[in-house]
């Protein structure tokens, strides 16, 4: 399994490797905002890798890899179920629930309990263990695309599966999404996920810090658009337009009208109030 880093280019070997990265990039940040007498501070790569840290008294006390994306998803209801995880619906511009997602947030020092919050999000799909299939064709006779992993593929389906002509075993479709934190106990809510999604477009990308390289591909699933981040090392070629990315995904979210800014800016992301 690939951790977020290998997927943004900045692979570490151990702890040691961590600090030295760590205190290399720090420096180079820039101040995003204070809240609660934490500093959020952002450094990005020219490839667009990001690491967004929590300072209190000059110290790190936490930070979360990202990448700089285009908005594709529209939040409604954006709240923290943790102190890492907020949940959201992703809705489309009637405001009509299409999904529900749980996400880490590069913001989420800025935001409440009880925020409740409706606008434009860009989404970040690290691609932890994920696979890639030349077409919707491919994934659908794939058993990445089946419903349950276990299911006997050769087994004869149920009668009202055979009376409706519906495929055995079941299947998920090439845009399917299940997120895994947006159901139980908010405290112990986590922001990974099933998504399956088709490629629109690609790019290798080197970070110049590292001189590592990664894959981006921008990929269309269940109610939303997302960047999807591949370790180059398990993901030596990017994948074509058209193709599907399936498996397990660690999701980040950036709402930039949450940062502390000019009013034009906060205006883009309204604040409900029930």
């Amino acid at each position: 399994m690939s951790s977020n880093l290998a997927c943004i280019g900045l692979a570490v070997d151990d702890d040691s490797a961590l600090n030295a990265l760590v205190s290399a990039v720090l420096p180079r940040g820039v101040l995003v905002g204070r809240a609660d007498g934490i500093d959020v501070v952002r450094w990005e790569d020219p490839s667009g890798a990001r690491l967004v840290f929590a300072l209190k008294d000059k110290r790190v006390i936490d930070f979360l890899p990202s990448l700089s994306s285009r908005p594709g998803a529209r939040l409604a209801s954006v709240r923290a179920s943790n102190a890492s995880v907020a949940t959201a619906a992703v809705v489309d511009e009637d405001g009509e629930q299409l999904t529900s997602v749980a996400v880490e947030l590069e913001q989420r020092q800025f935001l409440g309990r009880s925020a409740d919050l409706n606008g434009p999000a860009a989404i970040i799909a690290f691609g932890r263990a994920v696979t890639v299939h030349e077409s919707a064709e491919a994934f659908a006779a794939a058993d990445d695309s089946l419903l349950d992993p276990d299911a006997d593929r050769d087994a004869a389906p149920p009668p009202h599966y055979a009376e409706r002509g519906w495929p055995w075993p079941p299947r998920v479709a090439a845009e399917s999404f299940f997120s895994h934190g947006v159901f139980g106990d908010p405290d112990q809510a986590v922001a990974t996920a099933q998504m399956a999604g088709v490629v629109s477009e690609s790019a290798r990308r080197v970070v110049v810090e590292t001189g590592q390289s990664f894959g981006v591909a921008r990929v269309r699933t269940a109610g939303f658009e997302a960047d999807v981040c591949l370790d180059a090392r398990t993901h030596p070629t990017v994948p074509s337009s058209g193709a599907i990315i399936s498996g397990t995904v660690f999701l980040v979210a950036s709402i930039e009208a949450l940062e502390p800014g000019p009013e034009s800016t906060r205006r883009r992301f309204s604040r409900r109030r029930r």
